[in-house]
């Protein structure tokens, strides 16, 4: 989840369903969660909650390399 927190800072992350998956040769791990964005202005944080995200992602199990990602 570093990948993440260093590509949306300070975002909460929180992963709901994990699950182990064999695509084809390989094991891939599906992750999806949420991330809340706080707003990056001093007055927008006092006015708007933070933003809420959705997101889906498929980690090379063997390797940790991520293969797909996707923001909503």
């Amino acid at each position: 989840m570093q990948f993440i927190r260093g590509k949306y800072y300070q975002a909460q992350v929180t992963i709901d369903e994990p699950s182990l998956v064999t695509n084809g040769a390989f094991p891939v791990y599906h992750l999806t969660g949420v991330i809340k964005m706080p707003s990056r202005g001093v007055v927008s944080r006092v006015f708007s909650p933070a933003a809420e995200y959705t997101f889906n992602m498929q980690i090379h199990a063997l390797e940790g390399s991520i293969l797909n990602y996707e923001l909503r």
